[in-house]
């Protein structure tokens, strides 16, 4: 008769450490490609939105949506976040219909709020977590002295919160806890191209091109 054969204890252990190995091995690679994926649909929601934001300063001469004055120095709101209020007024006037077009799908945490699209607009309004991006205004088409390709218009926010004028060195770093990253930045720029930014200083690296950023503000 013939002995059943199975395995002995140590060959057990080196499958499991072969198994281990590859799991090693590959996950970072497969996290890195669900990454790239992630960040390429995001770049595309920032190009339909900049599409739409287009169409809007068609339709009023040239004029990008505009933020209202500041807030107070001491951070706090008597009424809606202004680039909520900027994108209910664009939903409301139909150039963006799509709520989770403001949704960064690498976007887990906004403060301590978990990032979700909103349901429906009064939700947009409401619930922390429904916006991932952050907006910079100020723009006339007409009347910028920026150079389209060079101005940024809607980028990944921080979650450290950035609103006020937007000249190099105010903005917070980009950290592990953003989009994706730390010195990540997807950014659309005023002519309607995106570009991922990597680099040291990526919350601030994108206005060094800028001719005059006193005028604008940025807001999320």
């Amino acid at each position: 008769m013939h002995k059943k054969s199975a395995f002995t204890l140590i060959e057990l252990l080196v499958v499991i450490a072969i198994i281990a190995m590859l799991v090693a091995i590959l996950l970072p690679v497969s996290l890195k490609a669900i990454e790239m994926a992630r960040r390429s649909s995001c770049a595309n929601n920032l190009k339909s939105l900049g599409v739409a934001f287009a169409t809007y300063a068609t339709d009023h001469q040239g004029a990008m949506p505009h933020h209202k004055p500041l807030p107070p120095a001491d951070g706090t709101f008597s009424e809606t976040p202004e680039f909520t209020a900027i994108a209910v007024m664009v939903y409301t006037n139909g150039y963006v219909e799509d709520l989770r077009l403001w949704v960064c799908p690498s976007d887990k945490l906004d403060g301590n709020s978990p990032v979700a699209a909103a349901r429906d607009i009064a939700s947009f309004k409401s619930q922390a977590g429904s916006c991932s991006y952050m907006y910079v205004s100020g723009y006339h088409l007409m009347r910028t002295v920026e150079t389209p390709a060079l101005a940024p218009m809607l980028c990944d926010e921080s979650n450290s919160r950035e609103y006020g004028p937007a000249t190099p060195g105010d903005m917070p770093d980009i950290t592990d806890a953003d989009n994706h990253g730390a010195n990540v930045r997807n950014v659309l720029f005023l002519d309607g191209h995106v570009v991922t930014f990597r680099d040291a200083d990526a919350a601030n690296a994108i206005f060094d091109n800028l001719k005059n950023p006193r005028v604008i503000c940025s807001v999320d």
